[in-house]
């Protein structure tokens, strides 16, 4: 009885046969069948989560390259229409649909224009916007990192970093500690924004508000 046990176990496995190639083999699902590549095409073995990635990639590549001639000629035409319809702007452009539709992908993709999807005449249309490019001027200015009082400077002087009133102030709040009413806040933003340099002596007014 053992050693029928042993024989059976030491049995060779049986081999099977490839479809495709015809050869015999112990485990063919180990088999790359180089005829069943030629007739099914080469297995695909990417990952949902690579051809993502791989998709991602590729949209990070539209969103930064320079415009080519014809989606420059598309923007300056959305620029100087300001707003319009699809169709309009196929007319306009003299671009086929489908070119079209990628062009507005790439510029819509680098925030260049704005589109949503419009109902007219019973049929979905896409409306197109032009959205203004901002000239911002950023202005470099030094920080001494010696001075104690560098992160104060480095953030403009914006005064609800050294305010001793932090505790009190919320929204909540009827009287001036409220960042919606804060005379001071007021003062940094009207003063930031024509260029000045804000200062502001708390100690002076702690001290006024305590003669009231």
């Amino acid at each position: 009885m053992e050693k029928t046990l042993i024989s059976s176990k030491m049995a060779k496995k049986k081999k099977e046969t490839c479809p495709y190639c015809g050869k015999s083999f112990a485990y063919l699902s180990r088999h790359k069948c180089k005829i069943k590549e030629r007739i099914e095409g080469p297995i695909d073995e990417k990952s949902d989560i690579e051809r993502r990635i791989e998709r991602i990639e590729e949209k990070k590549k539209e969103f930064s390259r320079a415009l080519r001639k014809n989606e420059k000629l598309v923007l300056d035409i959305i620029n100087r229409e300001k707003e319009l319809y699809f169709n309009d702007l196929r007319r306009l452009s003299d671009i086929e649909s489908n070119e079209l539709e990628e062009i507005l992908d790439v510029l819509s993709l680098q925030s260049k224009i704005n589109i949503k999807r419009e109902l007219v005449d019973a049929s979905w249309t896409k409306f197109i916007k032009s959205i203004e490019q901002i000239d911002v001027k950023v202005k470099t200015v030094k920080i001494d990192k010696e001075r104690k009082d560098f992160i104060w400077n480095m953030f403009s002087r914006q005064p609800c970093f050294i305010c001793p009133f932090r505790s009190k102030c919320n929204d909540t709040n009827l009287d001036q500690f409220n960042p919606f009413q804060c005379p001071w806040l007021t003062e940094w933003i009207e003063a930031s924004s024509n260029g000045k340099e804000y200062n502001i002596n708390f100690e002076e007014i702690e001290a006024r508000l305590q003669d009231i």
